[in-house]
């Protein structure tokens, strides 16, 4: 069965943005453009900036950190289930 796409607004930094996405992926869209937001004022809240631009590298500085330790977590996680599967073969 075909994923049902539709379109949904987002709003990220008091822009809305029209974006269509499978109806399966509408809630992690959403969370996403909530934490987003919720870093993007969490930042303008903790330092001045001149330029907005400031806060926006921050939120996404922010997130690829985030993503970055999740994917080497993974990685070390694997390479612990490798040893465990080589163990247990014994």
């Amino acid at each position: 069965m075909a994923s049902e796409k539709f379109k949904i607004q987002l709003n990220i930094a008091n822009k809305m943005y029209p974006i269509t996405v499978d109806r399966s992926n509408e809630e992690i869209y959403r969370k996403a453009a909530k934490l987003i937001q919720q870093k993007l004022d969490r930042y303008t809240a903790s330092f001045y900036a001149e330029d907005k631009q400031d806060y926006y590298a921050m939120v996404m500085l922010d997130l690829a950190v985030s993503l970055t330790s999740e994917q080497d977590v993974e990685e070390r996680l694997q390479v612990i289930v490798d040893k465990l599967d080589q163990t247990l073969q014994l």
